[in-house]
């Protein structure tokens, strides 16, 4: 275990990040997330400095829905069960891919719906920094950042495989 409390951000993050562009359209970023089998993303301006995130959340997020930008389907299995036996993740609601067509997202940007609250750490950064960060924020990645450069990625599946690896 003595191993784990040198490895930084720098050690274990994905240096190859695959990023937004700001001005991207909301059904191009989900795509891509379909495609690269990822759940977010960071978002940079044209200048490539950090601006927000951009998450499969945020896409689902209730509000988009509150505000018609959504329309949901209803999931029975879990309309039947008793609020006081639902956990706190279960939503009553689900969203279908159907509702993420081009005629209900329109011409909707990244910008539009991303989170510009990014949670980053430095490369230097211990293990320990980024897991108390990732839980304490109820996150599932931070972008490693220089400045306003993103220079790197960290998952929970990275921190995952790097115990796995390490244990």
């Amino acid at each position: 275990m003595t191993a784990l409390t040198h490895v930084t951000a720098k050690d274990m993050m994905q240096a190859k990040v695959l990023t937004l562009a700001v001005d991207a359209s909301v059904l191009e970023a989900i795509e891509i997330f379909e495609d690269e089998r990822i759940s977010g993303a960071p978002v940079v301006d044209a200048g490539g400095n950090l601006v927000g995130v951009l998450s499969l959340h945020d896409i689902a997020r209730k509000e988009h829905v509150l505000r018609g930008r959504l329309v949901t389907e209803r999931n029975d299995e879990l309309a039947d069960v008793d609020e006081s036996e639902r956990a706190p993740w279960d939503e009553p609601e689900q969203y279908g891919r159907d509702d993420y067509s081009r005629e209900v997202l329109g011409d909707q940007r990244v910008a539009d719906w991303m989170n510009p609250k990014v949670i980053r750490v430095a490369p230097e950064a211990s293990l320990k920094e980024i897991c108390r960060t990732m839980a304490g924020e109820g996150i599932h990645r931070v972008v490693v950042t220089e400045g306003a450069r993103v220079v790197g990625i960290i998952s929970t599946t990275d921190v995952v495989r790097l115990l796995a690896n390490k244990l």
